[in-house]
């Protein structure tokens, strides 16, 4: 009983690691064809040689490049040259108007999210223009959705605001018990 069982097994494991092997279904010799026609269509050549010409100098070719990628202004909604799209450069460091202004290309930044990154939510935290969530006064737990600082719970002592960006200090409270850490306010 066992035994037959086993082989039984061993049978139904094989016909599938078996029915699991891929195998073309099509004819390879067309499929062979079918892509070089597509890469010659995207990658054009000129004649049989697919290498540039040759030129005595570089001059030509150093008149028809385009000028390079500037950066933008650090907290700039997008800077391509420093960021994917969807974020934003930050400066590492806090910095004013001013400084910003006469800041140059050296300044030390860092690519953020500001629609989700907890320390720069909404823009740029070192700028003024976004905000570290967890900077929040009497935050225990808190996130960055959507460029806004949600509030989960609040330390002891404090209750969250009724919009769930902050944490309002909990009027039923005494002074002992907002130096106490150890229990939360939780939004349910």
């Amino acid at each position: 009983m066992f035994f037959s069982r086993l082989i039984t097994l061993a049978l139904v494991s094989l016909s599938a690691t078996t029915l699991a092997i891929p195998t073309s279904t099509r004819n390879s010799l067309l499929d062979s064809e079918r892509y070089h026609e597509d890469h010659k269509r995207h990658h054009p050549s000129s004649g049989t040689n697919s290498h540039p010409s040759a030129s005595a100098s570089g001059v030509k070719r150093k008149a028809t490049q385009t000028a390079v990628a500037t950066f933008a202004v650090l907290g700039a909604a997008t800077d391509l040259a420093r960021c994917p799209v969807e974020q934003m450069a930050c400066p590492i460091t806090s910095l004013t108007e001013s400084e910003l202004a006469a800041a140059d290309d050296d300044v030390p930044w860092e690519c953020v999210s500001p629609q989700e990154d907890l320390y720069s939510c909404g823009g740029c935290a070192t700028l003024g223009t976004g905000i570290d969530c967890t900077a929040i006064a009497g935050v225990d737990s808190v996130s960055c959705t959507a460029g806004t600082c949600l509030v989960h719970s609040c330390r002891s002592g404090f209750l969250p605001t009724s919009d769930l960006q902050a944490c309002n200090v909990d009027s039923n409270t005494t002074d002992s018990t907002l130096s106490a850490t150890s229990s939360t306010a939780t939004i349910v």
